[in-house]
């Protein structure tokens, strides 16, 4: 008994030591310590008020079929932005060159010293969201004023993402003014309708620069934020850069019945509706893989050895605890989506009649796919954990699989997450997995250094405001998102 007790305690003190080892064995944290000064010459009350007068100009983007009243009014409006663009970027405009894309997008190219290096691109896009029809008496300020008021610019578009089309332009206006040329040529794109798909702008644009055989430095688009107090045990903000995206793929499942009177129906399984809900139900009951790898191991790697003593002896030993940290994270939905492809439920059509079998029934189910899956993996894991012949599993169109990963240990991701670290004080910076969808998987063909970034701090209320009521962004937050954009041109243009 006594050399079991030994044993046991000999297991458990190596179990500790491991432990331990692998806490105290972390390296240091990387972030910079010091107070970050604004470059000269950027002016967050011009950035402003620059912010303010896009805002004011509703370039919404409308599905086909539209009305087309509707779809006139923001046409209209992509035309005014664009003459906005011209009168208050003098200096852009006289030194850049329009390259002719069709529609309201807009390519811009700055001539760099040695057009025999690969450019680079910086992109966001000028389209927004429409808002939910009465919800404006909701909003602080109108949704299309543009109001700068508490110091804040308000309205919709702010977070996304003309607020860091306002940043890209000041940065640049401002480097060119003080006799800045970037030593290769770099690309401004400004789609006009990314949140619909892209179709007609940047796939449009990354389709011309193909033709024309340009191959690409690095790419800079939207996606992750500086977040401030939403990594557990993290002091410091977190700088999330989106290195890889999740595919997409939407699904219809539809079965069909005998119709007739409700009074008298079959099995519930045997009824349209009821075999699609059982057909729903086991995809639920079937859910994908759910892991630590590729973007998502990076994440957790990165800000590991910032956290709090008790968090980083689990996180640094997920060998052990990774189930424990699992089970958490997929307690929440943003957690849940960074581990496997994720299953939503979004559409259901069926019946015309309480008292009448729908002889039809159909359900659409969105899926975002994660780097570790395919669509023809997934599309095999559906129709096995349904196993029923009867309910047909058709491909919407827009089907892609997950991108390309960016490589974390290049040189190039390497000085853009300096660049971070230079332009934003206390600030760690972690790579991970970009769940929705942006118009940067259009340039996968033309660079291998794809990073989904928007310079812009975000509070945990602010992601809330995306596409939702009193979308705004601070002032000081588009000073500072500017001052990252000079120091990138300045940086990686080299």
């Amino acid at each position: 008994m006594k050399r079991l007790f030994l044993t046991l305690l000999s297991a458990v003190l190596i179990l500790l030591a491991i432990v331990l080892g692998r806490t105290l064995l972390q390296p240091a944290a990387q972030f910079n310590p010091d107070p970050v000064a604004r470059p000269a010459g950027l002016d967050p009350q011009r950035a402003a008020e620059s912010l303010s007068a896009a805002i004011r100009l509703p370039t919404i983007s409308h599905q086909i079929g539209a009305p087309a009243a509707q779809q006139a009014a923001s046409n209209a409006a992509f035309a005014a932005l664009e003459r906005w663009l011209q009168e208050r970027y003098p200096h852009l405009v006289a030194t850049a060159l329009r390259e002719e894309i069709k529609g309201p997008s807009i390519l811009l190219r700055w001539p760099g010293k040695d057009r025999q290096l690969p450019p680079a691109l910086l992109m966001a896009h000028s389209d927004v969201v429409p808002v939910t029809p009465g919800t404006e008496k909701d909003w602080n300020h109108p949704p299309f004023s543009g109001a700068i008021a508490e110091g804040f610019v308000w309205g919709r578009g702010a977070i996304d993402s003309k607020g860091s089309m306002v940043a890209m332009l000041e940065a640049v206006e401002t480097l060119i003014s003080q006799g800045f040329q970037p030593q290769r040529d770099v690309f401004l794109a400004f789609g006009h309708d990314e949140e619909i798909g892209g179709l007609q702008g940047n796939k449009r644009i990354a389709h011309y620069l193909q033709e024309k055989g340009t191959r690409l430095a690095w790419v800079s688009d939207e996606g992750g934020f500086v977040v401030r107090g939403q990594i557990p045990g993290v002091k410091q903000d977190v700088a999330v850069v989106g290195i890889a995206e999740k595919g997409y793929l939407s699904l219809i499942l539809q079965t069909t019945a005998a119709g007739g009177h409700s009074s008298q129906p079959p099995a519930f399984n045997e009824t349209a509706v009821g075999r699609l809900s059982r057909a729903l139900q086991r995809m639920a009951d079937t859910p994908f893989k759910r892991d630590f790898d590729g973007p998502t191991a990076a994440l957790l790697e990165s800000f590991t050895p910032a956290q709090s003593f008790g968090y980083r002896v689990i996180f640094a030993n997920l060998w052990l605890f990774g189930p424990l940290v699992a089970d958490q994270l997929a307690a929440t939905p943003a957690g849940a989506a960074q581990m496997q492809t994720s299953i939503a439920p979004t559409m259901l059509r069926a019946g015309v009649k309480d008292n009448v079998l729908a002889p039809v029934a159909r359900a659409t189910v969105n899926i975002r796919i994660h780097p570790r899956d395919t669509i023809d993996e997934v599309l095999a894991h559906v129709r096995h954990s349904i196993d029923d012949d009867q309910v047909q599993v058709k491909v919407m169109p827009a089907a892609r699989n997950p991108s390309a990963v960016s490589d974390i240990n290049g040189e190039t991701y390497r000085r853009f997450a300096d660049v971070i670290r230079q332009s934003f004080s206390q600030t760690l910076v972690s790579p991970n997995l970009t769940v929705g969808a942006t118009d940067a998987r259009y340039y996968e063909a033309l660079t291998e250094n794809v990073f989904r970034f928007s310079p812009l701090l975000m509070e945990k209320e602010d992601l809330g405001r995306m596409h939702a009521t009193n979308e705004r962004v601070a002032i000081e937050h588009l000073g500072n998102a500017s001052g990252f954009y000079y120091r990138l041109l300045q940086t990686l243009t080299d």
